[in-house]
């Protein structure tokens, strides 16, 4: 019986460490979706800022072209053309940050991946733990009411052997 308590309360010890762990498991992956979530929404502005770079570039273009059909001065095109350059420039180097941004989301993506499998480990082990416990107790409550019918049988017995002495 001793030996049993023993298991009993390490049992207990180990559930209340997973609990733990799982709780910690929880609380990291929720902090990575959060973290995931952001990194997101940072490379859909980085795409928003592209796109409206690439509008504007556009824009710019059409009217250079509609002011080509009108005549510009060579000091005009080499201004939009100068102006067009440093477009091009801002766009690509929008383009690596986009990139960079994307490289971060992926990452991200990676880690929560990784704490979330972490966490069904820990959920897992918790409820094979949890079933281990309710199989012990079962087993324990059938030896209690196997030794209390028993004892029964043992008082009945000896009920009837008193009465035929």
């Amino acid at each position: 019986m001793m030996t049993d308590e023993w298991i009993g309360g390490n049992a207990l010890a180990n559930m209340q460490a997973m609990e733990m762990l799982r709780d910690l498991a929880q609380r990291s992956s929720d902090k990575a979706v959060e973290s995931l979530g952001q990194l997101q929404r940072q490379q859909q502005e980085a795409q928003t800022q592209l796109g409206q770079l690439q509008r504007y570039r556009e824009e710019y273009q059409r009217k250079l072209h509609d002011s080509l059909t009108q005549g510009v001065s060579s000091s005009q095109w080499r201004d939009y053309q100068q102006f067009i350059g440093s477009l091009d420039k801002a766009i690509e180097q929008q383009q690596r940050r986009l990139g960079e941004h994307q490289t971060r989301v992926d990452s991200g993506r990676q880690h929560w991946q990784g704490e979330r499998r972490k966490l069904n480990a820990y959920e897992t082990l918790h409820a094979r733990g949890e079933r281990d416990a309710a199989y012990r107790q079962a087993r324990q409550e059938q030896r209690h009411s196997d030794e209390m019918a028993a004892q029964l049988l043992r008082r009945q017995q000896d009920a009837r052997h008193s009465q035929q002495s």
